[in-house]
């Protein structure tokens, strides 16, 4: 890697010294001590050296070109003189780069030097000053070599066109491809990114392993714009949810969510990922949801040689780990370890699947309660520490002449959590607000992780290549609550308990293929179909409330929701399918495609609750005692209470066609111009055979739109970009939002409900990015963007009890800046050569335009940021590597200050405040084939907190996390 000197990296730090066109000076080898010698460097106009016929033999260097042999110090030793070779590899058919083809250098002193290109098909090394010989290669090419000067101090460009093998001369048959670029690798991903059409940023699998995080959301805090919310909802440039589109290889995935409109991250473990890469401008082929950005997962591909890792970890929080926790007694056996339930939460056989649990006969009533799962209060327990395992296996063979890759690998993470805090509602008089409730709670949460992937990949021919891919992921979560504290709905004291157990699965398979038409012009055509299922099973929440009186005795509380059993299960399907198609034609590059995503929704649910008889008295005691075999028919009797909201059937069908063109306006210049036809057909009808009361409603949605591209890149350097931007996007509303269902919020203990007035955002963005990348794992960037909204979606608090539902607002917009730098101290003194740091600042500006219909005129604030919109992110991490001693990282990410609630009536928006985190990772290779990792995340340890005005109505500490791994790679 080049070096600057000092003086000169810190104007090239703020942009300076490159607008007056000063060129970067290079180093010396590792090896040499470099020199302060301005003089010796040549004027920035001096011409390369012109370059000898390929015939001339290689001359030997000039002996005063040596380095000098150490002596006795002296003032200003020579420095070995050093020239610079750069330029592209380029398919002189299609004029396309080539990436990975190997550039070689023969007699350099001290040995030969041998390189790849990027993604892009450039190179850059360097090269002591000298005449060398010069080769160039890659499979199915033709070789190309020449003889050529390093002049001293200066650079030289050498750009080839290479000529495909020609299929008739048999060459197909002996043809092997010993070698691909790793895209899990950090370099790879930025010679990715710089090649790109559109402005993007990325996190690879190589950077995840520098830090302590477990799975994609915790990973994708180092992203630039990017922050995570609950551990699991990625939120690009302060806009999360509908704002977020999520691809897995390409596709859209649907959430397993059914409040929210995002696929948490939590389900994808960092081992299955080889990059996640955050669109931050639109290009055509991308789906027409897109707002903060596009999201897009790309897992592990096969190795090129056979790979095996075997890893172990363990992990222990300071709130959770040997403290006292909250379990469930229903959760024992194997399969409660791995996540799933064991049979015990299952609604009971006795339940009728033909008909409520209403006007039976009081026999029947009688056996059906005393079916019901007896268990209420959550048990103490000490929190033992987390557990992870993964294994990985793959490999690239030959069988029967045709080259077949295959990648497998599992994991299994288990996981618990304590939280210890205060939960409050607010209500105002007047000027004055007043805190309504306190409570102090207590969740303790028991997560497992379970988690694989099949990735296989055949070559048919030289021109032909299909893929199989399967994902499986499943987390299984229960999560037991109490809370104690004064609440005034109640008038009282109350004491709440609530158990809960939700599993989460994705079940992902993909078949794709690659073919090569016509080599001549680039055709080239890319199919997939895709099938995905995603579930969410709720099994048996309860929820039981007691008023505490004077004398500190229990009683319990007839209410709805208390004495409930709740099961909820949700079931969506989706597949589809697309085609995409590209060549060139002349100078302009021509793509097309279409895509089909269809996709259904299930969710049903039912509810009993357990209610006084008329001969009920004494209501004192815990649930097991009030609820046993002996009360219920007597004291207690069971009751359906399922709602008509509490079962839907929806779909979202989306046709999309596209088209988009990449010119080069001139040698540095290249426009990219697109497209998209998009409509979206959704529709939700809800209802339940077993409801006792509530709205059935249906829900229809029509979209035709036309969503254009524009991205233009100025390649004003070869390792220099200037990009800029326009699209215009839209955000759909998602189910829930559509439908006036009522749903209960347990951690924030308020009813939320949907709107079927709702209709879709459409969104301007406009982006400004440059970008430099100095080497292969180094990059400087300044972006720029604005975003315009039309009726954004907002969630807004309903009443005075807090209760929330969602409204569109006329219009809003963004306005934000980004600053980015990843590079190593070495470059102000070798000394520091071992310190990489990498920073990202996002700065952002929103505001909202508010209608004046009959529900806006009752917000409280007029003048505010948009819901969700955070005003800044801040990421920064500084790494020491030494191989004989460790690689150390401190990490550090905080966010601004974001709207959670819109207020009104006088109530004051919620915000949850920002929280400063701090990771610090060290690994270390115990020897060539086992890594170990040591890393203590969130040493700050700051409060979770959310303030409507200055009263807090939710805090908790999360705790510092230690935790151990150990890699195994034989």
């Amino acid at each position: 890697m080049s070096r600057l000197r000092s003086g000169i990296v810190l104007a090239l730090l703020v942009g300076v010294a490159y607008a007056q066109g000063a060129p970067p000076a290079d180093a010396p080898p590792a090896e040499t001590p470099p020199a302060e010698s301005p003089a010796e460097t040549p004027p920035a106009e001096t011409p390369p050296a012109e370059t000898p016929p390929a015939e001339t033999p290689p001359a030997e260097p000039a002996p005063a070109e040596a380095p000098p042999a150490p002596v006795e110090p002296i003032p200003a030793p020579t420095p070995v003189k050093t020239g610079v070779i750069k330029g592209s590899i380029i398919d002189n058919n299609t004029k396309v780069g080539l990436p990975a083809a190997t550039i070689q250098v023969f007699g350099v002193p001290g040995g030969d030097i041998t390189a790849v290109s990027e993604l892009d098909g450039t190179y850059k090394l360097d090269v002591p000053a000298g005449t060398y010989k010069l080769t160039i290669s890659t499979p199915e090419y033709i070789e190309q070599s020449q003889t050529i000067r390093v002049p001293e101090s200066g650079e030289i460009e050498i750009n080839l066109n290479l000529d495909p093998v020609p299929i008739e001369t048999g060459n197909e048959e002996t043809i092997e491809i010993v070698d691909k670029i790793d895209t899990r690798k950090e370099a790879a991903v930025l010679a990715v990114r710089r090649a790109a059409s559109v402005v993007s940023d990325a996190v690879s699998s190589q950077e995840i392993a520098r830090t302590p995080d477990s799975n994609a959301g915790d990973a994708m805090k180092r992203v630039v714009a990017v922050s995570v919310l609950d551990g699991r909802y990625v939120a690009l440039r302060g806009l999360e949810g509908r704002y977020v589109t999520a691809l897995l290889n390409g596709v859209l995935l649907p959430s397993p969510e059914p409040d929210r409109n995002a696929v948490p991250l939590d389900l994808f473990p960092t081992n299955l990922l080889s990059t996640m890469t955050v669109m931050k401008s639109y290009s055509a082929e991308l789906p027409g949801q897109f707002g903060g950005g596009t999201l897009s997962i790309d897992t592990s591909s096969f190795p090129t040689s056979f790979e095996f890792k075997l890893g172990v970890s363990t992990s222990a929080n300071t709130v959770a780990t040997g403290q006292d926790g909250l379990r469930n007694a229903q959760s024992k056996g194997a399969l409660g370890f791995l996540g799933f339930d064991n049979g015990d939460r299952a609604l009971p056989a006795a339940v009728p699947k033909d008909r409520a649990v209403r006007n039976m006969d009081a026999a029947q009533t009688e056996r059906i309660g005393e079916s019901m799962p007896n268990v209420w209060t959550p048990q103490g327990e000490t929190v033992t520490p987390n557990l992870g395992l993964n294994v990985m296996v793959g490999n690239t063979t030959k069988i029967g002449g045709k080259r077949i890759g295959y990648l497998g690998s599992g994991m299994l993470k288990r996981n618990f959590t304590v939280r210890e805090g205060t939960q409050g509602r607010v209500a105002s008089s007047g000027d004055q607000l007043l805190q309504t409730d306190n409570l102090k709670f207590t969740t303790g949460s028991a997560e497992a992780t379970l988690g694989g992937l099949l990735n296989v990949g055949v070559d048919l021919s030289p021109n032909d290549e299909i893929g199989v891919l399967g994902l499986y992921s499943h987390v299984g979560e229960d999560l037991n609550q109490q809370s104690t504290g004064y609440s005034d709905n109640e008038g009282s004291t109350v004491d709440i308990t609530r158990l809960s157990f939700v599993e989460r699965s994705l079940m992902f398979s993909q078949l794709h293929g690659k073919h090569h038409l016509k080599r001549s012009s680039a055709v080239e055509l890319r199919w997939q179909a895709n099938v995905a299922t995603t579930k969410r099973r709720e099994l048996d929440s309860r929820d039981l409330l007691y008023s505490i009186d004077g004398n500190g005795e229990r009683q319990f509380e007839d209410q709805p929701g208390s004495g409930q059993h709740f099961w909820q299960v949700l079931n969506d399907l989706t597949g589809g399918g697309g085609a995409d198609i590209k060549g060139r034609v002349g100078d302009l590059n021509l793509r097309a495609g279409t895509m089909v995503q269809l996709s259904s929704r299930e969710l049903g649910g039912r509810r009993f609750r357990f209610k006084p008889t008329g001969m009920a008295g004494d209501r004192s005691g815990t649930g097991e005692q009030l609820f046993g075999a002996d009360q219920v028919g007597t004291m207690f009797s069971i009751e359906e209470d399922t709602l008509e909201e509490d079962a839907y059937q929806a779909s979202l069908n989306t046709y999309a066609g596209y088209a988009s063109a990449e010119y080069p306006i001139s040698d540095k210049v290249r426009g990219i111009a697109g497209a998209r036809f998009e409509r979206s057909t959704q529709s939700m009808t809800n209802g339940s055979r077993y409801a006792v009361s509530g709205m059935e409603t249906e829900v229809s949605h029509d979209d035709n739109d036309v969503l254009p591209a524009a991205n233009l890149v100025w390649a004003a350097k070869p390792d220099m970009n200037i990009r800029a931007a326009y699209s215009y996007t839209l955000a759909r509303p998602r189910f829930r939002e559509l439908a006036p269902f009522l749903y209960y919020d347990y951690i924030r203990r308020r009813d939320i409900s949907g709107n079927p007035n709702l209709v879709t955002t459409h969104i301007h963005n406009a982006d400004l990015r440059w970008e430099w990348f100095p080497s292969e794992d180094e990059v400087f960037a300044v972006s720029a963007f604005y975003k315009q909204f039309v009726d954004p979606i907002e969630q807004v608090i309903a009443n005075v009890n807090a209760d929330a539902t969602f409204q569109n607002a006329d219009g809003g917009n963004i306005l934000g800046a980004e600053v980015e730098a990843r590079t190593t101290l070495g470059r102000i003194t070798p000394v520091l050569d071992k310190f990489r740091v990498g920073t990202n600042l996002s700065v952002m500006r929103s505001r909202v335009q508010i209608g004046d219909d009959a529900m806006s005129q009752l917000l409280t604030s007029r003048n505010r940021a948009l819901y969700g919109q955070s005003p800044f992110v801040v990421n920064f991490n500084l790494g020491w590597a030494n191989p004989k001693i460790a690689d150390i990282n401190v990490l550090y990410n905080v966010i601004g200050a974001r709207i959670v609630d819109v207020g009104i009536s006088g109530l004051p928006d919620i915000y949850e405040k920002p929280v400063h985190r701090v990771d610090v990772v060290a690994s270390r290779m115990m020897r060539k084939d086992l890594r170990l990792k040591l890393a203590v995340s969130n040493v700050l340890n700051q409060k979770v907190t959310l303030d409507q005005g200055d009263i807090t109505v939710n805090s908790y500490t999360p705790g510092v996390a230690f935790s151990l791994g150990l890699d195994w790679a034989p």
